[in-house]
């Protein structure tokens, strides 16, 4: 067993709802699978969909920061990954790094912005890093990025770039069915082809973008 800070990954026992209905732990996500998401202002729920896992650990020992808010709801996620919070002095919603929230945040649930009771650092078996069409997933009931800044990227940023694969992803799985998957489902501890052609060619890719300022 290996042990990882990997910067932008989620714990495998924490879960999703699902479309269908139901919950599901996201070390049992698959690519297509439908999923409720809250977008970042905490008021509506969208229908969403996994479109691609391209990084887990099944058995590696991860550590990760554990939120736990004043009413119970717990997550889990590596030091990089965004969250979704408000910033109570400022009365502002904002994408931070898990490693920068601080118990002057608060965590975005359904219509409510909720305090949190203690954050400590912990280690559990299992990170999976599943990426949805909208950019968002809310795990435990808590919004959060699919993102992390790995590359020291925004959450915008890097939604705009994965433009194109979720181009493709429309297109190929209209042309062949919606059973059809059009990128690799397979779970391992290797980095899909996909992020790491996107890490390898940043500075090329940042070219595309140039009205972000980083």
């Amino acid at each position: 067993m290996t042990t990882t800070t990997t910067p932008g990954c989620y714990f495998g026992d924490d879960y999703v709802d699902l479309v269908h209905g139901g919950r599901r732990r996201i070390r049992n996500l698959k690519a297509g699978d439908r999923v409720w998401t809250l977008i970042n202002d905490g008021k509506n729920f969208v229908e969403d969909e996994i479109m691609i896992i391209p990084h887990a650990g099944p058995n590696t020992l991860t550590y990760f920061y554990t939120f736990t808010t004043i009413e119970g709801h717990t997550i889990h996620l590596t030091d990089s990954h965004y969250i979704v919070v408000a910033t109570i002095n400022e009365n502002k919603i904002k994408i931070i790094c898990a490693s920068d929230v601080t118990l002057e945040h608060q965590l975005i649930i359904f219509n409510r912005r909720i305090a949190l009771e203690k954050i400590i650092y912990s280690r559990h078996i299992g990170f999976y890093s599943p990426i949805t069409l909208s950019g968002y997933l809310t795990v435990n009931n808590i919004s959060t990025s699919v993102y992390t800044d790995f590359l020291q990227v925004p959450h915008d940023m890097l939604h705009q770039i994965g433009g194109p694969f979720r181009i493709y992803y429309h297109i190929t799985r209209w042309l062949f069915g919606y059973k059809y998957i059009p990128f690799s489902t397979t779970i391992n501890d290797e980095i899909h082809p996909i992020s790491a052609f996107i890490i390898d060619y940043y500075k090329q890719i940042q070219l595309f973008f140039p009205i972000f300022s980083l």
